[in-house]
């Protein structure tokens, strides 16, 4: 685990930290996993992740399909400008070179969270436009195909799980990687997250509920945060 942070970046409090602690171990001892993982259901689960193909290092069809199931609609134009070869395309791509594929939000360095963040703020550049549709703010839109390209170093940002870690009034996602990189080094949270993955296992077995859960500790954080927030 390391708690540096790229130069320039603001710094998270311990009071804010401390309070996102008891909201995720609140969310994940009560929050139900297996309606999130269920495959008859409506949730996106670890489809979003997994849907194939999704090489890291390329981004296609299928990762915008991907976040799709997040609610979000990219509309024609941005489609063309990350898919078509072009100067946002190739950016974008350069980006993904730079952004460290094996190294998890827990163990990411300055320098990783300095990469993770350009990626952020380079799919926003290919993302904004007024034919990207859905109720996201324009950052939440770049986090999902960011998530979905880096998905054991980037959140899912969502308005809601924003407002639910007291990170409203900023709105700055170099906050919320602070916050969840302290979150998923924590071993209480840690221990939490697969207890609650555990518990929905068990739960899955005995209903006869056909489940597929993550394994990235960062993305079941992510589900019962947003299952916290949208339930309230």
């Amino acid at each position: 685990m390391t708690t540096s942070v790229p130069s320039g970046w603001p710094l998270v409090s311990a009071a804010i930290v401390d309070a996102a602690r008891r909201t995720a171990l609140d969310a994940l001892a009560s929050e139900r996993l297996v309606d999130y993982y269920d495959t008859a259901g409506d949730y996106a689960g670890a489809t979003f992740a997994s849907i194939h193909p999704n090489d890291p290092f390329d981004v296609t069809g299928a990762d915008l399909h991907a976040i799709s199931m997040l609610s979000v609609q990219v509309g024609p134009a941005a489609t063309r400008r990350v898919l078509d070869d072009g100067p946002l395309r190739q950016g974008l791509l350069a980006a993904l070179a730079q952004t460290p594929a094996d190294v998890s939000l827990a163990d990411a360095s300055a320098a990783d969270l300095a990469a993770a963040w350009d990626l952020h703020c380079m799919c926003r550049r290919a993302l904004a436009d007024p034919t990207t549709k859905g109720p996201s703010d324009p950052w939440v839109t770049a986090a999902k195909l960011a998530a979905r390209k880096r998905p054991r170093l980037l959140p899912v940002r969502d308005s809601k799980v924003r407002r639910l870690l007291g990170l409203e009034p900023e709105r700055d996602g170099r906050l919320e990687l602070q916050v969840l990189r302290a979150l998923v080094s924590d071993p209480v949270v840690r221990g939490a997250i697969d207890t609650a993955v555990a518990r929905a296992r068990g739960l899955a077995h005995e209903a006869g509920r056909a489940c597929v859960f993550d394994t990235e500790p960062l993305r079941v954080l992510d589900a019962a945060l947003w299952l916290r927030a949208i339930r309230g």
